[in-house]
């Protein structure tokens, strides 16, 4: 396994090298420090780590319920503007950026397992002052959504997969110390040729601005070091228990699905473990679903949010009428 993985990185490296310039393939973009960068959102602090958050709710207040939303890898609370907006004028709306990730603090060391991510999400909630809510993950977000139901199952109500990873336990192989300089570079090097792989118009207009928005975070020091932790860290997750996922659930599919691996099998292997979950396929779509087709995913769940809300209320009424 050992020499397999020093093979692996023998060819990423001379991929990279080939593909750029010696120079700024070792070139880091980090140049901001945690606490000086400008941010949307405020900073609640749980377990000693400041994560960032963005929140919206309808302008009359009250007791409305709350929809917690979780980003993607590579994404952040900019993720969810569309949905948050449409959402807000009904549901309180807090969209939470991981630890590492988007405008939360990168400490040095510690767990960066979704374990641990869905255990701050759930401490953030205790300090934002949510006792239960829904809970919406987009691709990466979707395991750490899960993993939050699976521990504290009390505190979900209902479950928004969009774009999720399946959940499934994969083997990692095990870092070793001379990749540490090689992360970054080979980062940024995905990330530019998935770019566009993410969307299913490759030539929108925007496609620059809205690529500039989901950089700007990456310039605080720390970024890369969050993935190099996080390679360490998802490999100690245990698998998800997923007959303790009750909760009504929403898959979220894209129809051109390109970043997750054996997409047609993943989706299937994730109903398989959902049987109960409705799937709405998404038209029109790549990866990116919530930032290329926002009406049509902001109306699929309200349909899933108010369908729920209407089984609810029959079972209540049935309890009553029985009483």
């Amino acid at each position: 396994m050992r020499k397999f993985t020093v093979l692996l990185a023998a060819i990423a490296v001379v991929t990279v090298v080939a593909a750029v310039p010696a120079r700024k393939f070792f070139r880091s973009r980090e140049d901001t420090a945690w606490r000086d960068a400008e941010r949307p959102g405020r900073i609640v602090t749980v377990d000693g780590v400041g994560l960032h958050y963005v929140e919206q709710a309808p302008p009359v207040g009250g007791n409305v319920p709350t929809i917690v939303m979780i980003h993607g890898f590579g994404g952040n609370t900019y993720s969810f503007r569309h949905q948050i907006v449409d959402l807000a004028q009904d549901y309180r709306c807090v969209a939470i950026d991981l630890k590492g990730f988007g405008y939360s603090e990168r400490p040095d060391g510690g767990d960066y397992s979704l374990t641990a991510q869905a255990r701050l999400v759930l401490g953030a909630m205790d300090a934002l002052g949510v006792g239960k809510a829904t809970l919406i993950g987009q691709s990466m977000g979707g395991e750490v959504v899960m993993r939050m139901a699976e521990m504290a199952p009390e505190r979900v109500e209902r479950i928004i997969l969009a774009a999720s990873v399946p959940g499934k336990k994969v083997p990692i192989v095990p870092r070793l110390s001379f990749m540490r300089r090689l992360v970054d570079p080979i980062a940024r090097l995905v990330a530019e040729r998935s770019w566009k792989r993410l969307f299913y118009d490759k030539n929108r207009p925007d496609l620059e601005q809205i690529r500039a928005e989901y950089q700007k975070p990456a310039r605080i020091y720390g970024t890369m070091r969050t993935v190099w932790e996080m390679w360490e860290g998802i490999r100690h997750d245990e698998r998800i228990n997923f007959a303790r996922l009750t909760q009504p659930v929403l898959i979220l599919w894209a129809e051109k699905e390109r970043i997750l691996l054996l997409p047609g099998r993943s989706l299937r292997w994730l109903q398989a473990q959902l049987p109960h979950a409705v799937t709405e396929h998404i038209p029109l779509s790549g990866h990116m679903l919530l930032e290329e087709q926002p009406a049509i995913v902001n109306a699929a769940i309200r349909r899933f949010l108010d369908g729920a809300r209407v089984g609810e209320a029959a079972l209540v009424d049935a309890a009553e009428e029985r009483a």
